[in-house]
């Protein structure tokens, strides 16, 4: 066997300029740990692992035509290119890549152009066995060695040595000149021997060696039978340190969602395996994984489900349009209102809910049609932690899709209704001011009061032209609402139909005060100097045997457009009452003096 190619030493710590983009890399070691993940599910033949492989391959191409080699330095968690990281995963775990050379010694890669032949499946069979390996079994060094690589070249430090232990420095591979389990016998037999004299020269004494008890001859023991006190004195029992990272990393093993390394395998096969009743047979264990995973709360992997289904569909080549479709429909029988419905009523009702980010992570893949049942469950859920969830997934859901808000303005349901009308208000929009006026003539007494909030709040010409319509409505809040919003807003092309208000018979037998300021305030905003002769003869009325007697509450309303108007005019039609006797008209007068509303 010819010697190894590997050398012990420590690799550069310098970072030069990348010669080429570290893209390539990427993606190259992104390739070899998905297939080295079809390596462990599939059989050599199975046409998925084929068409890993063969990515695989095709990634290396790139780069041999930039560079004749590469080199990777290795780190427990990264591997680095050129003083780039090319390949990042945190969890030191069994399936990380990084860690899987790491934790043997290798601290250096060297790949040569050639090496994507049969070299790479040499490696492919390696990697999946280092990690299965148990504690008799060969490690990742010993298999490289024994491979005999012509393309590949490592570095190297020795783990033993970093425990104390010596190195023994003629090996050429810097390994063990005998193998560990035969070290271990040896030792056994030295420590065996030695209790036997010390026993010995007990005996002859009659009294038991210093340090030790009396021999008494072990009974024996039955086969198969491990006793921890035969091994706490070798060389490789572990320390407190160690043990307890073993414990730590198999609780983590067993605590581990396993769930997403599920559904990226199914995505993997979808995407690399073109043949279409495999799409099609994934496509629907997906579909029944889904359900399972809503049924079990599981929102956070459905989440990522979703997200990734719109990522495989724009890769995924050669795709037939039903299985696409069939695909692409996931997200949209989750916000179907029957799905969406049972799914946020067991919510309402669960006494605890998930945490906030997963259901984001959910509330996010949810599709326009959605908007309705969220808008219903907004009025009637009684879960406290929930409804700010889907005031804010409403809220997304408006802002990005307008049309399908302004179609909810008409929503049968009027709780549907009722929350679009107020969204349209709160976002402005301005293409609801159609539907909002449709509100205001066909709509029941909240619906209208609502669509007039809205309105104001739009504030467009088209929103407060839709306001004049309610100058007629038959609920006295619902006038209101739109006469201090034309008055806010002084909209003039009303001021025929609120002249005609002023003048007639209804508006002075209104028994309601604030309705009858509120109606000449308005015509105050508006009419200008055009108005003051018409107030002036109701504020001041001629004296005389046949002279009418207008109201006091009348001739207060007319001191207050007055003040509304606010032109040197007005102020004169005023002073004219200053000395009014009666208090309502008298307080005013004063007021309109000021130049101010009631």
């Amino acid at each position: 066997m010819t010697p190894p190619r590997a050398t012990v030493s420590s690799f550069d710590t310098e970072k030069p300029e990348p010669p080429f983009a570290p893209a390539l890399v990427e993606e190259m070691l992104r390739q070899l740990d998905r297939t080295v993940r079809a390596h462990q599910l599939y059989l050599h033949n199975n046409p998925t692992y084929l068409k890993a492989v063969e990515n695989l391959r095709a990634s290396f191409a790139p780069i041999w035509a930039e560079t004749a080699s590469i080199s990777l330095h290795v780190s427990d968690t990264q591997f680095l290119w050129s003083g780039c990281v090319v390949r990042e995963e945190q969890e030191k775990a069994s399936d990380s890549l990084p860690w899987t050379f790491f934790k043997d010694g290798v601290r250096e890669l060297t790949l040569t152009a050639g090496f994507e032949g049969a070299e790479l499946e040499w490696l492919l069979d390696i990697i999946p066995k280092v990690r299965k390996a148990q504690d008799q079994d060969d490690d990742l060094l010993t298999l490289l060695w024994e491979q005999e690589f012509a393309f590949l070249t490592y570095r190297y430090v020795d783990v033993s040595n970093e425990s104390g232990l010596p190195l023994d420095s003629n090996a050429a591979d810097g390994r063990w000149p005998v193998t560990p389990g035969e070290e271990v016998e040896d030792l056994r037999q030295a420590i065996a021997d030695a209790r036997t004299e010390v026993a010995a020269d007990a005996e002859q004494n009659g009294t038991p060696a210093q340090g030790s008890q009396s021999v008494v001859k072990d009974s024996p023991k039955p086969a198969g039978i491990v006793r921890m006190e035969d091994f706490d004195s070798t060389l490789y029992f572990l320390d407190a340190g160690e043990v307890e990272y073993l414990r730590d990393e198999a609780k983590r093993e067993y605590a581990a969602d396993h769930r997403a390394t599920v559904l990226n395998a199914l995505l993997d096969i979808f995407e690399l395996q073109t043949a279409p009743l495999v799409r099609q047979e994934v496509s629907q264990n997906i579909e029944t994984l889904t359900l399972h995973l809503l049924a079990g709360r599981r929102f956070q992997n459905v989440a990522q489900l979703l997200r990734e289904v719109d990522v495989v569909l724009e890769r995924a080549r050669d795709l037939p349009v039903d299985i696409r479709q069939r695909f692409a429909q996931l997200p949209d029988r989750l916000s179907h209102p029957d799905a969406l419905s049972q799914l946020l009523e067991a919510m309402d009702e669960a006494a605890t809910l998930p945490s906030a980010e997963e259901l984001e992570g959910l509330f996010l893949q949810l599709r326009p049609m959605a908007l309705a049942t969220v808008f219903a469950w907004i009025g009637q859920s009684t879960n406290a932690k929930l409804k700010p969830l889907l005031q804010r997934a409403a809220e997304r859901l408006a802002v990005s899709n307008t049309g399908e808000l302004t179609k909810l303005i008409l929503h049968e349901a009027p709780a549907v209704a009722l929350e679009a009308i107020r969204r349209s208000g709160a976002l402005k929009t301005a293409a609801a001011v159609p539907p909002l006026s449709k509100v205001l003539t066909d709509g029941d007494r909240e619906l209208r009061l609502a669509a007039v909030a809205a309105l104001v709040e739009i504030g467009t010409a088209g929103a407060v032209q839709g306001l004049e319509r309610s100058l007629d409505d038959t609920d006295r809040d619902v006038r209101l609402g739109a006469i201090r919003a034309l008055t806010a807003k002084s909209y003039r092309p009303a001021l025929a139909r609120v002249t005609t208000m002023v003048k007639s018979k209804e508006v002075r037998e209104l028994a309601d005060r604030t309705e009858r300021v509120a109606v000449f305030e308005l015509f105050g905003a508006l009419c200008g100097d055009g108005g003051v002769p018409f107030l002036d003869e109701i504020l001041n009325p001629k004296t005389g045997l046949f002279s009418r007697k207008e109201d006091p509450e009348l001739r207060a309303c007319a001191a207050l457009a007055l003040g509304r108007i606010g032109t040197p005019k007005a102020q004169q039609a005023l002073q004219k009452s200053v000395g009014e006797k009666d208090i309502v008209v008298r307080t005013a007068v004063n007021r309109g003096m000021k130049g101010g509303a009631a």
